[in-house]
């Protein structure tokens, strides 16, 4: 049996003849497949057991069958994302998901969780103490989760499987104490930890503030899993120097700002990285409407990846800033409103690196999108047979005038939304900028 969707189904229809709701026969469910997991102890030690004898890439294959088995990583329902690459003339190809197993969320309610005082129980979906947890209406269930532990730059955290699955093998490394994101040198050294150890999978970090960063700001934690990331195979766009230790710094051609440091000495690629985060954060360039912030309230941060290719180690850094202002009062370097309708989130890493997650909502409305353009309706009409496609008409009419589907104009829309995000612009202003910062952080 590759998944246990079957044992669930009949054991929710039993639950269904006694009158147990819907919600509450899929929390029993997970209850009982959790039964039927190893115990977290017998979990570790036979993780540790398969790394010690056949290496880490089997052992963290048997947990991901594992979470599969226990219905943690539902793969029949993930397998139902629909996901396609968009190429362009110009510049490099991107990956594109319509995402049906995850609820939206705006950046609105992303930064309220940072304000809120923790008192629930479990603090977040990140911690701990989710172990068994039986879930409820507002907390998904987790008696079925097991994770093991690692080691990050001496500090306690852990490693599961993401029950969303974005891309091959997505996994989360997670802090074992509840604390906020926060990007700094130690940032670099745990990144580092982790490929040294699964040099077979890249990690990074979301950013540590709300519209550039990921829908989990109240708990540290890394996603990673299989290098298919668009930036991961981006090519270089301009070797900047070289230090006298090999390490290189080099400028990404990619639709963001990313710098790539590279080398075999990772103590010299995380003082590197250190060094342009502490130059970043406090940089101004209104010439780029790049401001650092005001009083407590910053602007500037990063988005870090790391990866590991033999004895090479590539740390890749995306520049980001989450200033808004009254043009812009969800974000100046964030999706603009025209694109709201397909992606209004906030740009996380995976997102940022070439990955989107379209909200589930867009498989209904492209194929309404579609229906209007294709049967010629007015205004009127599409709005009397789809009360919400207002905000499409724009989509509608560049389809008509530019003579292109549906899936071209989304995949030309995140392509934009990456532009937006780009600090520097692939522009001669733009390129103007970077090299006055770089000029800044190494030779001043």
């Amino acid at each position: 049996m590759e998944v246990p969707d079957a044992l669930i189904e009949e054991l929710q229809k039993d639950l269904a003849l006694q009158g147990v709701s819907e919600s509450e026969s899929e929390r029993a469910a997970d209850f009982i497949l959790g039964l039927l997991s190893p115990l977290p102890s017998a979990t570790e030690k036979m993780f540790l057991n398969i790394e010690k004898e056949s290496g880490g890439k089997e052992a963290l294959s048997w947990l991901y069958k594992l979470s599969i088995d226990n219905h943690y990583f539902q793969k029949t329902k993930v397998d139902r994302n629909l996901l396609w690459e968009a190429k362009f003339e110009k510049g490099s190809p991107l990956l594109i998901s319509i995402n049906l197993s995850k609820p939206e969320k705006n950046n609105k309610d992303i930064a309220k969780l940072l304000k809120v005082q923790s008192v629930d129980y479990p603090k977040c979906p990140l911690c701990e103490e989710n172990l068994g947890y039986y879930g409820d209406m507002k907390h998904a269930a987790r008696t079925n989760i097991r994770f093991v532990s690692l080691s990050l730059a001496g500090e306690r955290w852990f490693l599961q499987y993401s029950p969303y699955g974005y891309f091959p093998k997505h996994l989360i490394a997670f802090e074992k104490e509840h604390t906020p994101m926060a990007i700094c040198r130690k940032t670099f050294t745990r990144l580092f930890d982790f490929v040294d150890r699964f040099p077979f999978f890249y990690i990074g970090s979301n950013s540590d503030l709300p519209i550039v960063g990921g829908s989990i700001l109240n708990h540290e934690h890394f996603q990673g899993g299989e290098p298919i990331l668009p930036l991961l195979k981006a090519p270089k766009k301009e070797i900047v120097f070289k230090t006298a230790k090999g390490s290189e710094l080099s400028i990404l051609d990619f639709y963001i700002t990313a710098l790539c440091l590279e080398g075999k000495d990772r103590s010299d690629l995380e003082a590197l990285g250190d060094r342009i985060l502490q130059a970043w954060r406090p940089y101004s360039d209104p010439s780029c409407d790049i401001l650092s912030g005001i009083g407590e309230e910053r602007h500037n941060t990063i988005t870090p990846f790391a990866e590991k290719k033999g004895d090479t180690y590539r740390l890749i850094i995306g520049l980001r800033n989450n200033r808004t202002d009254a043009r812009y009062p969800d974000g100046i370097f964030h999706a603009h409103q025209e694109y709201h309708p397909i992606k209004k989130e906030g740009i996380g890493l995976i997102e940022a690196a070439g990955l989107f997650i379209l909200p589930a909502r867009l498989l209904r409305q492209q194929k309404e999108v579609d229906d209007v353009v294709s049967r010629g309706l007015s205004k009127e009409e599409a709005i009397s047979l789809y009360p919400d496609i207002e905000p499409f008409f724009p989509m509608i009419e560049i389809m008509k005038k530019d003579k292109i589907s549906s899936r071209e104009y989304i995949n030309n829309v995140c392509r934009g939304i990456l532009e937006n995000v780009a600090v520097y612009k692939d522009d001669e202003n733009g390129n103007r900028g970077l090299h006055r910062f770089l000029k800044e952080v190494f030779y001043e």
